[in-house]
This record gives C-alpha cells, structure tokens and sequence, in this order.
C-alpha cells in the first residue's frame, strides 16, 4: 500500500513539473513574441500532451522505481529487526 502511494506521489510531481514547465514556455514565448494569448483548445492539447508523456514515463520507469522502493523499505526493515 504504502509503495502504490509513493508511486502516485511521483506521478503527481512529474505532472505537476510538466506543467509548471510548459506555462513558463508559453508565457516566454508570449512575451517574446508578443502574443495575446492562446486559444483554449491549444491548451488543451498541450495539457493532453503533457499528461501522456507523464503516464509514458510512468510507464517505462515503474518498474525501476518500484525495484527502488522495495529495496529501501526492506532495508529499513531489516535495520528495524
């Protein structure tokens, strides 16, 4: 249980740090080019983009943070007994 949460946590932060990115790229380039603004389906694709490219990175290294994870918490465990 306690792994699946780590494991959210990590998603939650890639998303986030995705997005966080891309709002400085768009209001950079605002700014650079002196925009007005984006329409909403371009943030919306963006949005989209940016959520699957997460669950790719998920996807492809899950299963190494998991082997991570378990290797950490069996040697607190094992510091424990």
């Amino acid at each position: 249980m306690w792994l699946r949460m780590e494991m959210a946590t990590i998603e939650e932060s890639v998303l986030t740090l995705s997005l966080c990115l891309m709002v400085w790229l768009q209001n950079a380039r605002r700014r650079a080019l002196g925009d007005a603004g984006q329409s909403m389906v371009e943030y919306a694709i963006v949005v989209a983009l940016v959520a699957i490219i997460a669950m790719a990175g998920v996807q492809a290294f899950g299963q190494g943070v998991q082997q991570v994870f378990q290797q950490l918490l069996s040697k607190i465990q094992s510091i424990g007994s």
